[in-house]
């Protein structure tokens, strides 16, 4: 396959991958982590058809790396894809942080209704006329 015509199908693969790895931001922002799970398999997909574009040894950089566009797109998928990273980390902090205040207010709420249940012993009333 001639070189241009390689590296034009490379950056159809990139702008897909580029839109793809926007609707993931868009996801991971709006918390709909199963249309997260989705568009991950969708990027690997797109990944495996670069990687069969070029197939490339272990350690080996494609030819059309230095190509100003090609860079451009790698590095403007990248960005994105730091991004969501940093915000799925800070969501999973606040997600952990919201559980352990869960867990100790349910711990302080058994703490509280067991001693209510200690201190009310059982009422005998009687009634007399």
């Amino acid at each position: 396959m001639p070189l241009m015509d390689q590296r034009s199908q490379l950056l159809g693969l990139l702008d897909k991958l580029k839109e793809l790895s926007r609707v993931e931001q868009q996801a991971v922002t709006e918390g709909d982590f199963s249309r997260v799970e989705q568009v991950q398999d969708e990027k690997q997909l797109l990944r495996q058809r670069i990687d069969e574009l070029e197939p490339l040894p272990d350690g080996e950089v494609s030819c059309h790396a230095a190509a100003e566009p090609v860079k451009q797109a790698v590095s403007e998928i990248m960005a994105m894809n730091q991004e969501s990273n940093q915000l799925l980390l800070r969501r999973m902090g606040a997600l952990k942080a919201e559980a352990e205040t869960q867990s100790q207010t349910r711990t302080t709420l058994r703490r509280v209704q067991g001693a209510y249940a200690r201190r009310l012993s059982p009422v005998h009333w009687e009634a007399s006329t």
